[in-house]
């Protein structure tokens, strides 16, 4: 298990960018093989 925290300026990044950032973030560290397949 490993805890990750981030922070974003909302005056600069949207918050939908953001969750989607951190979703595909999310993915990449759960299943890292992933970055070879792209």
């Amino acid at each position: 298990m490993m805890n990750l925290s981030s922070s974003f300026d909302h005056r600069v990044v949207d918050g939908m960018d953001a969750a989607q950032f951190i979703q595909a973030m999310r993915g990449l560290l759960e299943q890292p093989a992933t970055l070879f397949l792209e």
